[in-house]
């Protein structure tokens, strides 16, 4: 009896440690995951309609799908510069207010769902050069945007890293602080993502 009760207590300590040494693992997983998603990353790319350019966006992972480093976004804060105006000049010419624009950047901050599609939803602020009723100089604007990012392409550079290119797709609505003046146009471009 007396080697039974020590055999048991032996197993219950060992049954003990175990499944302490389990748990912390496990907890250890749960963070290192936590931190994957929670760390800021950093993608760039081009923007090829309004306004053409390039862009750079700083962004955080909603959830990170290790099977093919699907990237499905949290919110992002974008920076870019363009030229406004390159694909939308006949919409320019028949403006009897809009007659020409320069070069224009700008800062937003968008709001992704995660579902199929990471559509998302932003706002921001936008300057640059712009020519209204005669007048060139610079004009403030403030922006709004609705739209959709997806994955496109993936290549798995190892067995941690992958390099993603996503699409882009936008409704841009853009009014002007100092004048009365907007418009809508739809936006559109590629990102790199390198997870």
């Amino acid at each position: 009896m007396k080697h039974f009760l020590q055999i048991s207590l032996l197993v219950l300590f060992i049954f003990i440690c175990i499944n302490a040494y389990s748990q912390q693992k496990r907890t250890n997983w749960l963070q290192e995951k936590n931190q994957t998603t929670a760390r800021w990353r950093v993608g760039g790319g081009i923007i090829l309609m309004e306004p053409t350019g390039i862009d750079v966006q700083f962004y955080r992972l909603s959830k990170f799908c290790t099977n093919n480093f699907s990237i499905i976004k949290k919110l992002s804060i974008g920076v870019w510069v363009g030229k406004e105006g390159i694909l939308s000049q006949s919409m320019i010419k028949e403006s009897e207010i809009w007659e020409s624009s320069g070069i224009r950047y700008g800062i937003d901050f968008k709001f992704y769902i995660p579902i199929f599609l990471n559509p998302y939803f932003g706002i921001g602020v936008e300057g640059g050069d712009r020519k209204l009723l005669g007048k060139s100089g610079f004009y403030p604007d403030a922006v709004a945007r609705i739209g959709v990012e997806q994955r496109i392409f993936g290549i798995k550079t190892s067995n941690k890293s992958s390099l993603n290119t996503t699409i882009f797709i936008d409704g841009k609505y853009n009014k002007c602080l100092t004048d009365d003046f907007y418009y809508i146009l739809p936006s559109a471009g590629l990102r790199f993502h390198f997870l």
